[in-house]
């Protein structure tokens, strides 16, 4: 901008040297036009400035090391502004407080290849947008955009040591509470109290002693898998690909879980892919620990301790 306007005042200096060394009428008109141009600039600019604001356009998640593309673009009066501008994005990472300042020109509408190297959040925040008139004379200041986030997930790798899951594939099962229906039983004998409907004719016949169908409901074990958050960036990362993949096979077998921080002694219940997402969403926002501390563990029939 400010070498547009040098450039504008040597034109201008020159428009009137010329008419004034010039007398005629070509010149007055030129020194004219070139004196009303920045005014003309300033009109025909005013109803794309008006109401200006920024969009940030950006991947809600990308896998780590994959690239990300962020977009940004000026509004005015929600339709796509076509003055030239220039917009500053401060991208944050929260997991170690690092920060990316980045910088783009439009129209068109901002384009940053961004490429994280590590898991975590980065918030993309809108710390300067401006536009200029057709002639780059005039600023405009544009309202900014609501910060953005990008989480950069982890990718599900096995640990070195593998957990031992034939516990857990091995079904028990356990009297069902009240009875009822249930699509496993057991056959016992009969025993006074027992309701008649729960006899096993069949069964009772061959065996000539009265036989029933005992209801019986799965046993869940409880399973826990604790982990630990080192400060360092490549450790936090196996750490994270590793209880993804933890994580995931559990679910994969429609096992319940709890996910437990050994450094921290936050735990979280896993029972779907949606409680898992939202463990990691939260995980990669978090601050890195200064150090690590050795929660108790919770109670569990069945425990994978991550190792990184």
């Amino acid at each position: 901008m400010p070498t547009r306007r040098i450039v504008y005042f040597l034109f201008l200096l020159s428009a009137a040297a010329f008419a004034l060394f010039y007398d005629s009428w070509i010149s007055i008109v030129l020194f004219t036009a070139v004196l009303g141009l920045p005014l003309l600039s300033f009109l025909l600019s005013l109803p794309f400035a008006r109401r200006l604001a920024v969009t940030i356009d950006a991947p809600e998640s990308v896998p780590r090391g994959e690239r990300a593309v962020i977009r940004a673009s000026f509004l005015s009066r929600e339709r796509t502004c076509i003055l030239p501008g220039e917009i500053r994005v401060a991208l944050f990472d929260r997991m170690d407080d690092a920060k990316k300042t980045m910088r783009f020109r439009t129209p068109p509408s901002g384009e940053i290849r961004f490429t994280a190297a590590h898991c975590g959040v980065w918030q993309v925040e809108v710390t300067r947008a401006r536009v200029y008139d057709f002639l780059g004379l005039f600023l405009f200041s544009a309202a900014g955009a609501a910060p953005a986030r990008i989480a950069v997930m982890p990718i599900a790798a096995p640990p070195e040591v593998l957990p031992d899951f034939t516990a857990l594939r091995a079904v028990s099962t356990r009297p069902k509470p009240g009875g009822g229906f249930s699509e496993i039983h057991e056959l016992r004998e009969y025993r006074p109290g027992d309701p008649m409907r729960t006899v096993h004719w069949k069964v009772s016949a061959k065996t000539d002693d009265l036989i029933v169908r005992e209801a019986q409901e799965a046993l869940n074990r409880r399973a826990l898998v604790s982990y630990t958050m080192s400060a360092g960036r490549d450790d936090a990362d196996r750490t994270l690909d590793s209880l993804l993949w933890v994580s995931s096979e559990l679910l994969r077998m429609e096992i319940p879980h709890t996910v437990f921080g050994r450094h921290n002694g936050d735990a979280a219940r896993i029972e779907c892919a949606s409680d898992l997402d939202a463990l990691f969403l939260r995980l990669l926002a978090e601050p890195l620990p200064a150090s690590n501390e050795d929660h108790p563990l919770p109670a569990a029939d069945w425990h994978f301790r991550l190792e990184c």
